[in-house]
């Protein structure tokens, strides 16, 4: 599935972490090295935002990448040998390192590295004004004050596009499609079009992933509630202990086979698994019921070591908050 970046771009030569950099031209091309960090995340079809220090240039989607073989200079404190190096355009010595060393030249280290070309001409496209370095700077995914190549969240961009723009994130939505996606419903209140895509594919992955689920629990475990003991097959449903909507974790020690009103009061915090015993507890107000004979009883793992322990201390945090809740 393709990605959205934003790429930082500098009139001039690019420098950073000790090495000279390559000269851009913002509206066609991105060069970059095997040095800068997602070097091999840029794809064919992924978005780029384009930016410098001070604006968001322009929106392009990536139509080829180039790669080759080159040499660059690579630049070092002659002190401390650092990369980690700063040309000062006011202050002398000219250099500073971070360790906080000064000097008038860096030492020269020439390296071999791989060089990519983005390139994006036919579909660059400027962006409205709306769209500042300040909310680009909100939606990058893992924000790092280093890094040149960003990843992003468009969905949180999406408000701001408009005309050559939206055609692109049109484009991008429209090959965020998988088979199964007609049979589910849309959602009228989500307006951000990224975000309804998401939720489809979000359900379709789940209700994919929880047959597979069920699947290895079953060869784990047998066909039994793990609670009960109850077998008939229709009833023994696949419960996750993370919920998976936080998680997205379908491995096997994330799971428990519980039947389908036990899987629900689990579910609830009405009932807990003692992380360390692996002993069912339930909420006081299920004792007035037939729930009570399993209080207390052994979860079945059978010759395996059971489910994942940190995975039930989770919820057992969660079982005990719910103590006091009316059933």
């Amino acid at each position: 599935m393709n990605r959205v970046w934003s790429l930082l771009t500098i009139d001039g030569v690019r420098q950073y972490g000790g090495n000279t950099g390559y000269t851009d031209d913002p509206e066609a091309v991105y060069r970059y090295d095997s040095d800068v960090a997602n070097h091999l995340q840029i794809q064919v079809g992924d978005v780029v935002f384009v930016r410098s220090r001070s604006e968001v240039l322009g929106v392009a989607e990536i139509e080829s990448v180039v790669v080759g073989a080159g040499q660059k200079d690579r630049l070092r404190c002659p002190h401390c040998k650092a990369t980690n190096i700063k040309q000062r355009l006011t202050m002398v010595p000219r250099w500073a390192c971070k360790s906080g060393h000064h000097f008038d030249e860096p030492l020269n280290e020439p390296v071999a590295v791989s060089t990519y070309e983005a390139r994006y001409a036919s579909s660059f496209r400027p962006v409205p004004a709306e769209l500042t370095i300040g909310r680009l700077n909100e939606a990058v995914l893992r924000p790092s004050d280093q890094m040149s190549i960003k990843e992003m969240d468009l969905a949180r961009l999406e408000p701001f596009l408009g005309g050559g723009a939206d055609a692109l994130l049109r484009r991008y939505v429209s090959r965020m499609t998988v088979p199964g996606e007609a049979n589910l419903a849309q959602d009228d209140s989500i307006k951000s079009v990224i975000a309804q895509r998401r939720r489809v594919l979000r359900e379709i992955s789940l209700r994919r992933g929880q047959k597979q689920f069920r699947d290895r629990l079953v060869r784990r475990y047998g066909l039994r509630c793990q609670i009960s003991g109850y077998g008939f097959a229709a009833a023994v449903e696949a419960a996750h202990i993370r919920p998976y909507a936080s998680s997205e974790d379908n491995g096997v020690g994330n799971g428990l086979l519980l039947r389908s009103d036990l899987h629900t009061l689990f579910d609830l915090g009405f009932v807990g698994i003692d992380p360390k015993r692996l002993r069912i507890s339930f909420n006081p107000a299920c004792m007035c019921t037939s729930y009570k004979e399993f209080d207390g009883a052994p979860l079945f793992v059978g010759c395996t070591t059971g489910p994942d322990r940190g995975a039930l201390a989770q919820h057992w945090e969660f079982f005990q908050s719910c103590l006091s809740s009316p059933l």
